[in-house]
């Protein structure tokens, strides 16, 4: 994906920076304080698996990186991305226009907790989604309100998501997202309680010898039971550098040597 020709660039204020991935074919406007996407986005676009065409809703889109990292690899496919902060939805804006995806990726600020209030049930194939993972109750609060908004359940609990994702999906439409991996028993409680079947689960580990930290999971709604665990995957084998395959991704270079 390339600037349109047609739309000038965006100005890029002097408290942002513009940083390229994907061998450069996809450019992210972030502020330089304040929330700035993780290893976490990437993880979870490289795990998502999904027909193409489809119709693909993100749920807390940030800045718009998952859906432009997903454009890259689903090039027939539509998103729609919401989200809930004005200053991270005109970021989003602004990406979706550098990157000239505007035709492809639609942008809707709102509150994912009134979900059912402007967008049809059953309306697509998959939802994604990158959330808050830490209750009010555990960890300290950011001072920052983006970066908290981020981590802590400030306005959208892991219930008020998975109710959302239950809403927008068909019948054996796909769920995909990354959790804290201490957190996962909830996360498999709750996916079941809103007719999210758990089908696929990999643990990702940042290192060799420690504790998972997070899980990439893959729901069917009103699917049957069969969960396969798939290999724990190592984002640092030597302890030092991303592992090959997913540098590789990170380059744009394809999915081989998938892990």
């Amino acid at each position: 994906m390339k600037p349109s020709p047609l739309e000038p660039p965006p100005p890029i204020g002097a408290d942002e920076t513009l940083d390229d991935f994907a061998g450069g074919t996809i450019r992210i406007i972030q502020k330089k304080r304040g929330y700035r996407f993780s290893v976490d986005a990437p993880l979870l676009a490289r795990f998502i698996s999904l027909r193409d065409p489809s119709r693909i809703l993100d749920l807390g889109t940030g800045c718009g990186v998952l859906p432009l990292l997903l454009a890259r690899r689903f090039p027939l496919s539509c998103f729609c991305a919401i989200e809930i902060s004005p200053e991270l939805t005109d970021l989003a804006r602004r990406n979706i226009l550098i990157n000239n995806a505007a035709d492809r990726i639609f942008l809707l600020r709102g509150d994912i907790r009134r979900l059912s209030h402007f967008l049809r049930p059953g309306t697509f194939d998959a939802v994604i989604a990158n959330p808050p993972y830490r209750p009010l109750s555990t960890g300290r609060i950011n001072p920052d309100p983006q970066k908290a908004m981020a981590r802590h359940e400030i306005g959208l609990t892991l219930t008020d998501l998975l109710k959302a994702a239950a809403h927008a999906l068909k019948v054996r439409g796909r769920w995909f997202v990354i959790y804290p991996a201490w957190r996962q028993v909830s996360l498999l409680t709750l996916c079941r309680q809103y007719r999210l079947e758990p089908k696929r689960l990999q643990p990702v580990h940042s290192f060799p010898e420690k504790e998972a930290e997070w899980v990439l999971l893959e729901a069917v709604y009103e699917g049957k039971e069969e969960l396969h665990c798939l290999p724990p995957f190592v984002l640092y084998p030597d302890g030092e550098h991303y592992h090959p395959a997913f540098l590789d991704w990170l380059k744009g270079e394809g999915e081989r040597n998938r892990p």
